[in-house]
């Protein structure tokens, strides 16, 4: 009825061809059978077909586009493959197309200009669920379901016992805490950044743990990969963490840690029952509420700095002000905002599958993100995301190791805290 709706102006004009119009409701008609697979699938064909018609304007800022140089990474080629293996026009033992379904990152820079309001990682997320279910999941996605099963985290050991040969304080819950301070198993990866997070959290006289001893990962890497079976059973380790500290509130250093503690879990009707936010929002609010105070004098390296946006914290999350307020209550801060910021900022390379699936490729988006951010001046660039950090790290060259340093947001504070 609603086609007939949108249509309803052509039926005078239909009604003087009747061989046309016999054409036209006949093929309307046998839509589903001619466009959409038989059998069950979980593949979000509608939306598939919708994006591949689509005049793509997404594709000019699509940052494995921009790093590829190639119209096959384009978002709407991706999910015509992704529609071609849904329909079985092309087989799913192909690696070339296969691979191509995890060749995206997480960055979600097309939902800004798409005119259905979706991310193509949306689609080709339900296209793996399909992949997953025959059987096909490439071999670098087993591999990284395998370390999740045996160590609960993405290391092929547990990250999270790595803290007393890195120095880290873990501090056990005695089921009365205020705060969950939730680590990020690629945060463990850099260990300066967890002890200035502490630091800023016992200057706060904040009542928090840190239970590394019974960590494991949230479970994101399981979400991008499809595999709903590990993603159970990470969420029912971490519910019951959680649970356990009595905690009104989880506070994490990964912004990937926090979509998927809230967004993601309440998706497959899990629910931890607590307030999730980024540390930036928390420390925010405990400089607006005078728990922490800045010293007048900041480093002098630190006077002229920018500031490269993760996308997950900015789009996903819609926190673009945070950081940003708790630099302006730093005294002789000069932020230089790069060309591409805020929500529209640009990708590390390093979120959702890409760096799995073609690691050169991520690579390259990470130099070419680097590139936009060495032409503010700056030579310190700030984030707040361990995944940013790690993948802006390997867009650097030689040279720009020498010049140019990225550093998180928790360790200037750290350093200005009276």
């Amino acid at each position: 009825m609603e086609i007939l709706e949108k249509y309803k102006w052509m039926l005078p004009l239909l009604n003087k061809l009747p061989k046309v119009k016999r054409v036209l409701f006949k093929n309307m008609r046998l839509t589903k059978k001619n466009f959409y697979p038989e059998g069950e699938y979980k593949a979000d064909v509608k939306n598939l077909i919708n994006c591949m018609l689509c005049p793509n304007m997404c594709r000019f800022d699509c940052g494995t586009l921009k790093a590829a140089q190639k119209e096959t990474m384009s978002p709407a080629y991706k999910s015509r493959i992704g529609y071609y293996l849904s329909i079985g026009k092309i087989e799913y033992n192909d690696p070339e197309f296969l691979n191509l379904m995890y060749k995206c990152t997480n960055e979600e820079n097309c939902k800004i200009w798409c005119p259905f309001e979706f991310s193509v990682v949306s689609l080709l997320e339900t296209v793996r669920d399909d992949i997953n279910e025959k059987g096909f999941m490439p071999d670098f996605c087993r591999q990284q379901i395998e370390k999740l099963k045996t160590t609960n985290t993405i290391e092929d050991h547990n990250i999270f016992l790595t803290y007393k040969e890195k120095g880290i304080e873990d501090i056990e819950t005695d089921g009365n805490d205020e705060v969950v301070y939730y680590i990020g198993c690629e945060m463990m990866k850099f260990p300066d950044v967890v002890k200035a997070n502490i630091q800023i959290l016992k200057k706060a006289s904040i009542k928090f743990s840190t239970n590394l001893d019974k960590r494991a990962c949230c479970g994101a890497p399981a979400f991008n990969i499809r595999d709903m079976n590990v993603v159970k059973e990470l969420v029912n380790k971490n519910q019951e963490l959680v649970k356990s500290t009595g905690a009104k509130l989880i506070v994490s250093d990964c912004p990937g840690c926090v979509e998927t503690l809230t967004k993601r879990y309440q998706s497959m009707g899990a629910n931890l029952d607590i307030k999730v936010i980024h540390i930036v929002s928390y420390i925010n609010q405990l400089v607006d509420e005078g728990k922490l105070v800045f010293n007048d004098v900041i480093p002098d390296e630190f006077k002229k700095v920018t500031i490269h946006d993760p996308c997950l914290l900015a789009r996903n999350l819609n926190d673009t002000t945070s950081m940003r307020k708790i630099l302006q209550k730093m005294q002789g801060i000069n932020l230089i905002e790069p060309l591409y910021n805020k929500e529209s900022s640009h990708c590390c390379g390093w979120s959702g599958t890409l760096h799995l699936a073609d690691r050169e490729l991520a690579i390259t988006e990470a130099k070419n993100r680097i590139e936009e951010l060495k032409e503010t001046g700056a030579k310190v660039i700030l984030s707040s995301c361990p995944l940013c950090e790690l993948g802006l790290s390997h867009g650097l060259t030689e040279e720009d190791k020498n010049v140019l340093k990225i550093e998180d947001l928790s360790q200037l504070i750290a350093r200005c805290l009276k």
